[in-house]
């Protein structure tokens, strides 16, 4: 009787994994993979009988932690059907090892490092260098863990942002532990002892129990083979079908959908766009087509809200809000929070029927911002000579070459803290079921990792991207029998977009650190908003 033939599937994960469609112009084709084209691959993968084991090569991941997490624990589906993973790691830090640990076996050539040294977490204080041109930040905040100011307004850290860092990479690093710990076959105490005994050669690595053995890319594939029979062939996962054909497609139009939406970047209001910087924009009048489109059309039975973005302006966050309001009366909408889901970003998810965040998720920041920066100081400086003819008593409010009068300065509070109270607490009281007083007691502009959130109310479950799909159906009452379709919005790219590289970008990005682009972008929401719900600072954690 003739065998079947099987395969193994063929993944590289490199450069950076991204949340909804990668986009590139004609010019510039940055390595980039979608996060949802790999878990669709992974769950067809894993229900299929021909696919009987998995080739992984991971190499210089640009992905946050909860992106990671949620790939993590497809993989672990899969390993758990019966089908091995071999790993070939060609550059190893913590977030790749995070990644590659799931597997059965992992690699590396003899030649390479492994740079498993702990976790580390940055922030950048602008203060010294804002008093050295003249540059006085007039910020106030509600809130007194929002420490999204700070990095203008101090040379160090708050005793209450330090707290707030410490907790969140407390807890990372011990998600980061157990993970490994489980995956390996050691004591959380080992992973520990060994970790800060890093970084390793290879064969260091082997003597440790972090890798399985010392060997090339090729040879991993005989490893396989040894393991599963020569009879095994090579599916590249670019040619693995997991989407419908056209005429299937035709044939099973009446299929029930769930759409799923990203909200992704810094929330502000008009279309979603990229930035100067070429950071993603998420535009209030964008998703909010999006989300009527989604309320009025019939075969839409459900909607995912995939949420990846620090914030931004309150009022577009307040109005991508009211949408979400006038959709979840209509539709259930399931909020699943990616890397950071935080402050305007949590604000618009509150709205949802539940909530799902990955443990190293980062979200919560409910608190409130505003101000201006005043640059008097710097134009005299330069001998430049300013004057200024006004009518009404508050008219020089927003000019950045006169500084708040106490009555200015009072107004602001005012404002801040009536939304704060008003807006942001009452919405997300109203949305979690919660008292105010609760909602305050967790707010005040703190940020929380996902599982800690979920501790105190403010997400639903611990879990990703396909576990928030299951409880739409769920909610939807789509019967697990019956197949559905998944509908994914997207914004249209204008033309000149394809074609135009993104020259200052590009440069910008070469030329400055992270931190003096974080810088430049929180002056450009500054500038266009009075009120911002935005996390404090860039977190990056590795």
């Amino acid at each position: 009787m003739k065998k079947k033939k099987r395969f193994y599937l063929e993944i590289n994960l490199k450069e950076e994994i991204v949340e909804g469609r990668p986009e590139y112009s004609f010019f510039a084709r940055r390595e980039r993979t979608a996060l949802q084209d790999v878990l669709e691959i992974l769950h067809h993968a894993t229900l299929n009988p021909k696919i009987a084991a998995i080739s992984l090569t991971i190499d210089h991941l640009i992905c946050g932690w909860a992106r990671l997490s949620n790939l993590r624990r497809a993989l672990q589906v899969f390993r758990r059907s019966g089908k091995p993973i071999y790993c070939f790691l060609e550059s190893g830090g913590n977030p790749e090892y995070y990644l590659a640990s799931v597997c059965d076996q992992i690699f590396m050539a003899p030649a390479a490092s492994l740079h498993l040294v702990g976790l580390t977490a940055e922030a950048f204080f602008f203060r010294n260098i804002l008093d050295r041109f003249g540059v006085e930040p007039q910020l106030q905040t509600i809130g007194e863990y929002k420490s999204a100011a700070e990095m203008f307004t101090r040379t160090g850290m708050s005793p209450q942002a330090r707290e707030q860092w410490e907790a969140l990479l407390d807890d990372h690093y011990e998600t980061f532990l157990v993970a490994m710990a489980e995956s390996r076959g050691l004591s959380r105490e080992e992973v520990s002892a060994i970790i800060d005994s890093g970084p390793f050669t290879v064969r260091e690595a082997v003597k440790e129990r972090l890798l399985d053995g010392a060997c090339y890319q090729d040879e991993v594939v005989e490893k396989l083979k040894e393991k599963l029979g020569d009879r095994i062939f090579p599916l590249p996962a670019a040619k693995y079908p997991t989407s419908d054909g056209f005429f299937k497609r035709l044939l099973t139009f009446r299929r029930p959908r769930i759409a799923i939406l990203d909200v992704i970047g810094t929330i502000d209001s008009g279309e979603s766009r990229r930035d100067r910087l070429g950071r993603q924009v998420a535009g209030a009048e964008t998703i909010g087509k999006f989300l009527d489109h989604a309320r009025d059309a019939r075969k839409i039975r459900a909607v995912v809200l995939r949420v990846d973005s620090p914030g931004g302006s309150a009022l577009a966050s307040d109005l991508i809000w009211r949408k979400v309001t006038l959709l979840r009366k209509k539709k259930p909408v399931i909020a699943s929070f990616s890397d950071v889901a935080a402050s305007g970003g949590y604000y618009i998810a509150a709205a949802a029927s539940r909530i799902y965040a990955e443990p190293t998720s980062i979200t919560g920041s409910i608190g409130v911002l505003g101000g201006k920066f005043v640059a008097r100081e710097l134009i005299s400086r330069l001998t430049i000579q300013r004057e200024s003819i006004r009518r009404g008593a508050h008219a020089e409010y927003e000019s950045l070459f006169s500084p708040f009068s106490q009555a200015e300065a009072g107004h602001l509070e005012h404002q801040l803290q009536e939304f704060y109270r008003e807006d942001f607490v009452k919405k997300v009281a109203d949305g979690r079921k919660m008292s105010e007083e609760a909602v305050d007691a967790v707010g005040r502009g703190r940020i929380w990792s996902g599982c800690r959130a979920k501790s105190h109310e403010l997400v639903d479950e611990i879990g990703g991207l396909s576990e928030a799909i299951e409880e739409a159906r769920k909610l939807a009452q789509i019967p697990d029998r019956k197949k559905i379709c998944l509908l994914h919005y997207y914004r249209r790219r204008r033309l000149r977009e394809m074609f135009m590289p993104q020259v200052t970008a590009s440069a910008l990005a070469e030329l400055l650190p992270q931190s003096a682009l974080d810088w430049v972008e929180f002056l450009q929401q500054l500038a266009r908003n009075t009120v911002l719900l935005l996390l404090p600072f860039d977190i990056r954690i590795r």
